[in-house]
């Protein structure tokens, strides 16, 4: 009536068991050494890059202030032909009284 089972399936499976969970360990074990090899990349080489970081915020913080520069003078001669204003010259003219 019953039949046994054979004795082959449980050891695959067991075997199949024991691969996957041995992989796991191992993609596990490899994810933790690339961390820890990254951030101790990093943190070698962290001073070259804070000083390089702070050129460029110093460079951009440098053309921001020459674009609001030139945008304030756009303004200004928009302004000056829209009230019909004349700029004035780069000499001034001094006019004496008689």
């Amino acid at each position: 009536m019953f039949r046994q089972k054979s004795e082959s399936k449980p050891k695959v499976a067991m075997f199949f068991v024991y691969f996957v969970l041995a992989l796991s360990l191992c993609v596990f074990a490899a994810s933790v050494w690339f961390s820890s090899y990254a951030k101790n990349v990093h943190l070698r080489h962290k001073p070259l890059f804070r000083g390089q970081a702070e050129k460029i915020q110093n460079e951009i913080l440098k053309l921001e202030l020459e674009e609001s520069a030139l945008t304030d003078v756009e303004r200004v001669r928009s302004l000056i032909k829209e009230l019909g204003l004349v700029e004035p010259t780069t000499k001034s003219i001094d006019i004496w009284e008689r």
